[in-house]
């Protein structure tokens, strides 16, 4: 490929974007949780769950950018698809490994499939990382500029993004203290973790050479798609076979599941079918600059929260945990309704109104020349 044709990014370019799709889906999805405190470079860390996580964002994200929009609700259904591998690979759809299920209908465990499949993989390890990578390290903005009316008025105003952002690095921090062994392990933890994501970023930065990438050019192309399908298909294969196999349940369990896994397939397509020939939406740009500074920040207050709720609330971790669920399992069921409800819509010629959306104007704020990260 040619390195000095911005449009058609090289190689090794691509490598390192997908390696920093994945280190920010493992962070949101495994670190926040909590599942991975320090020490985190762990051999089954780098070997098994880094792959599992880049393989299932880029698969997804080559199905949504490539065959549709991605809009947030296209978005959902592919993020709550990742979800699905709890399923027949770790089994804790079937049996949790952290004790008996909270509610069991037909061999399902409910809550947790509903927590783990429509909030916490959906947004944790899709749509936060995907949106994040789009707007910190290339110059397009599909995924803000395709969101409902109601998000894209947060993001279109600075003090709301920041507050925001301010929150959620709050928010993600107390969670993940109630899984952390001590105010130490959170703050190891942390800085470990943020500190090899900014050495990723700066790594991006300092090979790209501030060339201007679209999302769409840097994720997997048809026959890239192909081969990590085909990788995605044999760690399937490979996990199901050697993870907890006396956990696997009878044939009824199973059957509910594929129903599941129908329901959701179904639903992906008929968003990408509905949103593939809209015509596009005005383009608007965060005025959040991911900054050094701005990351920096961002990073202490998540290893700050995290290691001062675990000092202050250490009697309190599984209220926290409780409470993450019953929201986290109430979003996910609210979007879960919206997003079938916007699929039985019929298709305009104008752009379809989301449940979300509070008005049909857009904002234009087109700004592909600045800079991700200054």
């Amino acid at each position: 490929m040619d390195d000095g044709n911005d449009s058609c990014p090289p190689r090794r370019h691509k490598l390192l974007f997908w390696i920093i799709l994945g280190a920010l889906s493992v962070f949101f999805a495994e670190v926040v949780s909590g599942s991975y405190i320090f020490p985190y470079f762990t051999i089954w860390g780098i070997l098994v769950v880094c792959p599992l996580y880049t393989l299932h964002l880029l698969v997804l994200s080559h199905v949504v950018f490539y065959y549709g929009k991605p809009t947030f609700y296209t978005l959902f259904a592919a993020g709550a698809l990742f979800g699905m591998y709890e399923a027949y690979m770790t089994k804790v759809l079937w049996d949790p490994t952290w004790g008996d299920p909270m509610v069991s209908v037909g061999g399902i465990a409910v809550a947790e499939t509903v927590m783990l499949v429509l909030f916490w993989h959906a947004f944790m390890a899709f749509i936060i990382p995907v949106f994040i990578g789009e707007n910190l390290l290339t110059c397009s903005r599909e995924t803000i500029t395709e969101s409902p009316g109601r998000i894209r008025q947060i993001f279109e105003a600075k003090k709301q993004s920041y507050a925001l952002f301010i929150i959620l690095a709050l928010a993600f921090g107390i969670f993940q203290s109630a899984n952390s062994p001590s105010p130490g392990h959170s703050i190891l933890s942390g800085i470990s973790t943020t500190s090899a994501i900014m050495v990723l970023i700066f790594l991006w930065r300092f090979t790209t050479r501030a060339r201007r990438y679209n999302m769409r050019t840097l994720l997997p192309n048809r026959k890239e798609f192909v081969v990590l399908a085909i990788l995605l298909l044999a760690q399937y294969l490979f996990l199901g076979i050697i993870l907890r196999p006396e956990a696997l349940p009878g044939l009824f369990p199973q059957s509910i599941i594929w129903l599941i896994y129908a329901g959701l397939i179904v639903l992906l397509v008929v968003h990408l079918r509905k949103y593939r020939g809209r015509p596009c939406s005005d383009v608007i740009s965060l005025p959040l600059k991911f900054s050094w500074k701005t990351l920096i920040i961002l990073s202490l207050l998540f290893i700050g929260s995290s290691a001062v709720a675990k000092l202050l609330l250490k009697s309190f971790g599984n209220v926290i945990i409780l409470s993450m669920w019953l929201i986290g399992g109430l979003i996910g069921i609210y979007m879960l309704a919206l997003s079938i409800a916007l699929a039985l819509r019929g298709k305009s010629s104008n752009e379809q109104m989301s449940p979300l959306s509070s008005s049909g104007e857009h904002r234009t704020s087109v700004d592909y020349n600045e800079e991700p990260l200054n």
